[in-house]
């Protein structure tokens, strides 16, 4: 793949590689490859985890890289911005090393175009390489507020490396990630691809959850410890009450259930069995991942948004949606469900997002028209 970019050819070769920080960034390119692969394009799938796990699970026969893992930990009670930035150099080497890999892979798979979701080695030289992100602006903790402007021109430093942005939000007023990613300048093309959702006209059948017995419906994801963290929280205060709790655990290395009083705990839900237990929930207990956001915007759903304590991101989120009455916000420090479970009642839910798949459709014609 070395040297000067050439005309591609009707069909191409995708290398498409979501960053392993939680499930969302998988779940949230399902439309993306199943779009691809209806084009008859063929699909290169990089990545590591749970994520790398979820999707081998959905594409049994498409082609899987490894690359390595960023391991950012996030510890609960401390800022995971400041977290993060104190393992720069971590992240740094793994930028190395992935974009190595993805050099390697290029050569061996003759990749056309690479498509990749958050992660900032993905990219090479001499192929089209597009960035998937809806958090460019970074926010950063409060102490430290000052520096958002900061923070913002690194991470376009980043992006910029790229050829082209794509954002899977809605451009206008009823976008779904404010600040985070809009009137911002950007110096390559970019592109609002709609709300991107595993769940956009998928047709789901009959299921094991049909036959569980449960109101509440608790999804868990992100990183460790944290995920774990809130995991033991929730049992303590859900054990407590009077209805029937399922607990999705969001680990995919292999399926577990297990019932220990009034909580059902699997280790994860495909996404036939988690679309049916999110459509018969009375109740749902989520983190504020924007994936899982976009998820409830097209199902219209309303939900207990509980944000990765520290995760700027997540507590804009969570804090922006709940003054707009689509979800409760609910802090992981006090954890106080009485009385989010009290506001939900209240609470009006998600207006209708359609998962637009048709500016995902316009962004993939329009970059194989001008490479």
């Amino acid at each position: 793949m070395e040297g000067k970019r050439t005309k591609l050819s009707t069909t191409k070769t995708i290398l498409i590689a979501p960053l392993d920080w939680g499930l969302g960034h998988a779940t949230r390119c399902i439309p993306l490859i199943n779009l691809l692969i209806e084009k008859n394009h063929r699909i290169v799938i990089a990545g590591n985890g749970d994520s790398f796990f979820l999707l081998k699970e959905n594409y049994p026969t498409l082609t899987f890289y490894e690359l390595p893992g960023y391991n950012i930990k996030n510890t609960a009670g401390k800022n995971a911005a400041l977290q993060s930035l104190l393992q720069t150099p971590k992240i740094l080497r793994t930028i190395k090393a992935e974009n190595a890999v993805i050099h390697a892979i290029a050569k061996s798979e003759t990749i056309d175009i690479i498509l990749s979701d958050n992660r900032y080695g993905v990219w090479h030289p001499n192929i089209k390489s597009v960035f998937i992100c809806h958090q460019i602006a970074l926010q950063a903790p409060a102490p430290f507020r000052f520096m958002s402007s900061v923070f913002l021109k690194l991470h376009l430093a980043q992006i910029h490396k790229f050829d082209a942005l794509w954002i899977p939000d809605e451009e206008g007023a009823e976008n779904l990630s404010g600040i985070l990613s809009h009137d911002i300048k950007f110096k390559i093309p970019h592109q609002y691809i709609g709300i991107q959702s595993r769940f956009y006209q998928y047709a789901k059948t009959p299921s094991f959850i049909d036959t569980l017995d449960f109101d509440i419906l608790v999804i868990l994801s992100g990183v460790e410890p944290q995920r774990t963290f809130l995991e033991k929280e929730l049992k303590k205060k859900l054990t407590l009450r009077k209805e029937k709790i399922l607990l999705v655990q969001g680990k995919t290395t292999s399926f577990i259930k297990t019932e220990e009083g009034n909580i059902t705990t699997v280790s994860y839900l495909n996404t036939n069995d988690l679309l049916v237990a999110l459509q018969k929930a009375k109740s749902i207990i989520c983190r504020s991942g924007y994936s899982t956001i976009m998820d409830l915007a097209v199902l219209e759903k309303k939900a207990i948004l509980i944000p990765a304590e520290g995760q700027t991101e997540q507590e804009y989120l969570a804090k922006t949606l709940s003054e707009k009455g689509y979800a409760v916000a609910c802090s992981q420090k006090n954890l106080l469900l009485e009385e989010a479970f009290l506001q939900l009642e209240n609470c009006k839910g998600f207006p209708k997002h359609i998962a637009d798949i048709k500016k995902l459709e316009t962004a993939i014609n329009s970059l194989f028209e001008q490479w």
